[in-house]
């Protein structure tokens, strides 16, 4: 309001006077995009009345009241909270399923990661969200939009544990190639290989994890032992054949940020595997767990100190669901540097992926980690299940179970395709409706 000519713009008239109609035109436009629904009759009369109000005032004007109405709006619940309760629809057998609106608003949060636009909200009025294909019409415009990048770079980042790269600290003294300026580089690689893979090659998106293709700019092309690239910022490239660095395990916000400020840690890198890509249950760690040394007897590496810790029978069960897998990861340091030694003594990066849905494939490095991970029956439906709880905003319950098989199957089918499997999943019966089936 501070700029009559950006308000006129963006409400699309300006109130000459208490009584123009100008004033309910806007609250009910305004209001619409803020409440993600139209107002009620009650609403823009409330609103209406506020405005009138103020501009009635003494040394008050037009504009000034309907300043006060969109302020009241931006304070109410509606909108600073999703209310999606549903309606008992009894062309369903009286389940309760979200309104249209109401769908609206889910689709733009989970595909956008922000609020319906105008013509999500023209099609949630003109009962086009009802059914499954209504869904998936608008979830193609939506994934076809720029907006859908950013809801799919916090997906990554979440799934990745991007936030521990961006509170790790290492020691310069070890590390002095590590820079304030790497942490937000090595966030924009890791996201920009997803967004290729997921929008421009609309591709398997488990390839991922054995592909050699990146994203880098100069400095992390120097910090990667990559050429360096004419032109400024970040731009395609791809690691050699023989390269130890592959697919995202070999990526530096990954290495980085599942490290300690020391030295790396098989168990971190593990876990994550393990949690993230797996979906295996990892336990917290019982009270009575003894410290690693605080150093290392000469020559020891840190996986042998790990093994002699994994005597005790206290810390035994847990770490044979962590370190076998990071330790294909120990021949990168803590900021993500390839390394042969460790302590003096030659890195011993082998490992294997055993136990409840994984197949016992051994590897030796992270390369070979990368490949075997790729083979894995169960990283397949983990991602499914990641992606299902992070459109839903909840945990994943067994009434959910049929819906992510089904989910799985079909991505699957697609050869693995992300953006098919978001238009599969927000389609699906347990998205629009406020309960999934019980059958």
């Amino acid at each position: 309001f501070a700029d009559p000519a950006r308000a006129t713009a963006q409400l699309g008239c300006a109130p000459q006077s208490a009584t123009d109609a100008c004033v309910g035109k806007a609250i009910s436009a305004f209001g619409r995009r803020a409440f993600r629904r139209p107002l009620t009759d009650a609403e823009v009369s409330r609103f209406t009345t506020l405005a009138s109000t103020i501009a009635a005032k003494s040394g008050s004007s037009a504009p000034a009241g309907l300043r006060s109405a969109l302020n009241a709006i931006l304070q109410s619940p509606s909108f600073l909270y999703r209310v999606e309760l549903g309606v008992p629809s009894a062309a369903d057998g009286g389940k309760l399923k979200y309104t249209d609106f109401e769908m609206a608003s889910r689709l733009a949060a989970t595909l956008w990661d922000s609020v319906p636009d105008d013509a999500l909200l023209d099609a949630a009025g003109a009962g086009m969200l009802q059914t499954p294909e209504g869904v998936k019409a608008q979830a193609a415009r939506l994934l076809g939009d720029p907006k859908s990048h950013r809801a799919v770079r916090g997906f990554a980042d979440e799934l990745y544990g991007v936030g521990h790269l961006a509170e790790a600290i290492k020691d310069a003294a070890l590390f002095p190639q590590w820079s304030d300026t790497l942490k937000p580089a090595m966030q924009q690689e890791l996201e920009m290989r997803v967004e290729d893979m997921v929008f421009t090659q609309k591709g398997d998106f488990l390839s991922l994890y054995d592909s050699r293709v990146t994203f880098v700019n100069d400095e992390l092309a120097k910090f990667y032992g990559l050429p360096a690239d004419a032109a400024s910022g970040f731009h395609r490239a791809e690691f050699p054949a023989d390269s130890p660095r592959l697919g995202l395990l070999g990526a530096g916000a990954i290495l980085a940020g599942h490290a300690l400020p020391q030295r790396s840690s098989p168990t971190q890198r593990g876990k994550f595997v393990a949690e993230s890509l797996l979906c295996r249950v990892v336990p917290p760690p019982p009270n009575n767990v003894p410290p690693l040394p605080a150093m290392p007897l000469p020559g020891q590496t840190l996986r042998q100190r790990l093994e002699a810790h994994r005597e005790s029978p206290a810390c035994a069960a847990c770490h044979a669901l962590m370190d076998p897998m990071g330790f294909g990861m120990e021949d990168f340091d803590s900021i993500g540097l390839y390394r042969t030694q460790d302590s003096g003594s030659p890195i011993d990066p082998t490992g294997s992926l055993t136990g409840e849905g994984l197949d016992g494939s051994s590897f030796s490095g992270l390369a070979q980690l990368g490949a075997a991970l790729r083979k894995q029956p169960v990283l397949g439906p983990c991602l499914v299940s990641k992606l299902y709880a992070e459109a839903q905003g909840r945990t994943a319950t067994e009434l959910d179970r049929a819906t992510i098989d089904a989910l799985s199957q079909s991505f699957a089918s697609s050869q693995n395709h992300l953006d098919e499997l978001l238009s599969a999943l927000v389609a699906s019966e347990s998205f629009r409706f406020v309960e999934p089936s019980k059958g």
